[in-house]
C-alpha cells in the first residue's frame, strides 16, 4: 500500500470557481480536475498548494490566505492511496493563465459541472452540488 499525498485548491471569484483541463500528455490527460498536485520533499501540503498554484496557473499566493476545507481520501487501483487536502482560496497575485495546464474555466459553484471530470474530485463535486462547504 501506497500513500500519496496531494494538495488540491477551490479558486473562488464571486459565485464561480475554477477547474483545470489536463494537458493530453500527462496522465488522465483531458480529464478536468482542481488545481494542484502531489507533495514534494518535506513540503507542507500548504507551501505544495502555493508552488503548484505558480506552477499550473502563474498565480502567487500567500499561505495565509488559504483556508482549509476538508481531507479526502481515493483509490484509483486499490494500491496507492490519495490523501487529498483539500483548500479554499479566494486571493492571488497574478493573472490566471494556463502554465501547465491545457485550459482553464470558471463555473458555477453547484454546478453544472463538466462529465469528463477525475475521479478523486467526484466527492468533491458532490459536496459543492449539496452546499456542504461553506465558500
Amino acid at each position: 500500500m501506497n500513500f500519496i499525498f496531494v494538495a488540491i485548491c477551490i479558486i473562488k471569484k464571486k459565485n464561480k470557481i475554477l477547474i483545470t483541463k489536463r494537458p493530453s500528455h500527462k496522465l488522465f490527460g483531458e480529464f478536468w480536475e482542481f488545481p494542484g498536485g502531489k507533495l514534494e520533499n518535506s513540503e507542507t501540503f500548504e507551501e505544495a498548494m502555493e508552488r503548484e498554484l505558480y506552477e499550473e496557473l502563474g498565480i502567487r499566493i500567500k499561505i495565509k490566505d488559504l483556508k482549509s476545507l476538508d481531507i479526502l481520501n481515493h483509490s484509483y487501483d486499490k494500491k496507492n492511496y490519495i490523501i487529498m487536502n483539500l483548500f479554499c482560496l479566494e486571493k492571488w497575485n497574478g493573472k490566471i493563465r494556463n502554465k501547465d495546464t491545457k485550459k482553464f474555466f470558471w463555473i458555477n459553484k453547484t454546478g453544472p459541472f463538466p462529465n469528463k471530470f477525475l475521479e478523486g474530485g467526484l466527492s468533491i463535486l458532490k459536496r459543492l452540488k449539496n452546499r456542504y462547504y461553506k465558500l
